[in-house]
């Protein structure tokens, strides 16, 4: 934080500078409307405008890729679930399975097991 603090100063030291040296009037035409302003208070509302539009313009990026981050994450435990679901379907499906084998292999256990008389 410290140095983005003094890598704010040390850039707006020559802007004040330039500023204080050129405070001659200038004249804004926009359509029918002339304003004389000094050249100093143009250029600090020029700055004052550009940091503004950063600092909204930065904080949309940030909210932009926040809002990207939860979609990714929404969708990945999403998928999470879904295999879950697709695991637990395995499972019963495997059990059900087993078990079908299993009594058949016991039916044929008992069949052969029986002596065998003619």
């Amino acid at each position: 934080m410290k140095v983005k603090f003094l890598a704010a100063i040390a850039m707006l030291v020559p802007v004040l500078i330039y500023v204080w040296q050129n405070s001659a009037p200038v004249t804004i035409q926009f359509l029918k409307w002339h304003y004389p302003v000094p050249q100093a208070i143009l250029l600090l509302a020029t700055l004052l405008v550009g940091v503004v539009l950063g600092l909204l313009l930065g904080s949309a990026w940030k909210n932009k890729e926040k809002v990207k981050q939860k979609k990714a994450d929404k969708k990945a435990k999403k998928q999470h679930k879904t295999e879950e679901k697709l695991k637990k379907q395995q499972e019963k499906q495997q059990k059900s399975s087993g078990e079908g084998s299993d009594q058949s292999a016991t039916k044929d256990e008992t069949e052969t097991s029986e002596p065998f008389t003619e």
